[in-house]
């Protein structure tokens, strides 16, 4: 008797670590430096002229990279602030830990990204910024959005934290806002495991971020060209803050992942084709939708099921996905109906129909650099499989 062969685990996501990345790491621990040292300088650096800007400022996580954004910007009680009405669940925690209310914004039916008709609408006099994501690393709409917010006269910080990498014509991730907010989570083209970046032009806002990540605290030396071991004379200024720096360590690793990202977004858009091929001719499957002129860098793919799919289903999809021992995530939300959010701004289903459609029937599938064309068809094998066993049967 045989019995089949199990297929081996597909991780939703697997960073790539490579052996000069550990030695990276490693050195730092064995130079004792662990916070804010030569490798975070380096790091800022680094990401600063990948994006085209002045200056970087290493934190802790992509989330508190938005929060120190928006404080940067005096954001606060009594403030509003543009966030889009699907995607990350920190972009209006943010807006509400800092006291100000997030007004939401429905989305475009193809990119998920914030709509700018829609956008226009919900400014007023309170409005103090938009809060824009390149949602899944796609720029769709934000030449547009850019544009509004220039004629309005608020500044955009951009949630750039998917689109390392990403370009849009002659602009790129990381340039459009007057603040950008990057995140080099485990999914991400550039990896520190956590940890975030802000990116500007502003030298006076770049102070003022690196004040907020360090408990308002400025780090003022006795001497030019201090080495910083010997310790600092530290003034606090009147902005308050977190202990929010960026490791050593994570500052390490991402020096030696952003010195190959150009290789890291070739792979990953290799993985993107093969998944595009396989399932272009699916008609329950919506796929990414790249504005033409742009080039995405990818920290996942994500597909939309068809209309005719509900929550449940979609769910149920998952579920078999997972008992194929194949990674899928059902993200992101729609950001208007977190619970969080409707306890404190009383938002109901139903406002924001596009954004609350694509929550619903978002499915993550299977993602990283070194991922073969046999995983991907497995993947869409099973995936298929699911589509057809669910056919619609939750609906109602």
């Amino acid at each position: 008797m045989t019995h089949p062969v199990a297929n081996p685990v597909i991780p939703l996501n697997r960073p790539e670590i490579l052996e000069s990345d550990i030695e990276l790491v490693v050195d730092t621990l064995r130079r004792g430096t662990l916070s804010v040292g030569p490798c975070l300088l380096e790091f800022e650096q680094l990401v600063a002229e990948r994006t085209r800007r002045s200056f970087g400022v290493g934190v802790s996580s992509g989330a508190i990279a938005i929060e120190i954004a928006l404080r940067a910007l005096g954001i606060g009680p009594g403030d509003e602030v543009l966030v889009p009405a699907f995607g990350y669940s920190g972009m209006p925690n943010s807006v509400l830990n800092v006291g100000a209310r997030p007004v939401f914004v429905d989305v475009d039916p193809m990119s998920l990204n914030m709509d700018p008709e829609s956008a226009a609408k919900r400014i007023g006099k309170k409005t103090k910024a938009m809060l824009a994501a390149l949602t899944f690393g796609n720029p769709a709409q934000f030449p547009e959005l850019i544009a509004l917010c220039s004629r309005m006269e608020i500044p955009m910080v951009e949630n750039a934290s998917e689109a390392l990498g990403t370009t849009y014509g002659a602009d790129n991730a990381g340039r459009w806002g007057r603040v950008a907010c990057l995140g080099f989570w485990s999914n991400r083209q550039v990896t520190t495991g956590e940890g975030g970046m802000l990116v500007t032009h502003d030298d006076t806002l770049a102070a003022a971020c690196r004040a907020l990540r360090h408990q308002g605290r400025v780090d003022r030396m006795s001497f030019s060209g201090q080495p910083r071991d010997i310790g600092a004379i530290l003034e606090h200024i009147a902005i308050g803050g977190y202990d929010a720096r960026m490791t050593e360590s994570a500052a390490a690793l991402g020096c030696g992942q952003i010195r190959r990202l150009d290789s890291t977004i070739e792979r990953r858009q290799a993985v993107a084709t093969a998944y595009v091929r396989r399932l272009a001719a699916n008609p329950d499957i919506v796929l990414p939708t790249i504005p033409e002129g742009s080039s995405v860098s990818w920290a996942n793919f994500v597909i939309r099921l068809s209309t005719r799919y509900t929550c449940d289903d979609r769910d149920a999809i998952i579920g078999v996905l997972h008992r194929q021992d194949i990674g899928a995530a059902n993200y992101y939300p729609a950001t208007s109906l977190l619970p969080q959010v409707r306890s404190v701004m009383g938002t109901e289903p139903g406002q924001f129909p596009v954004a609350e459609s694509a929550a619903a029937r978002t499915i993550a599938l299977p993602f990283f650099n070194d991922m073969t064309e046999e995983e991907v068809n497995i993947v869409c094998d099973v995936l298929e499989m699911a589509l057809n066993r669910t056919g619609g049967t939750h609906r109602a």
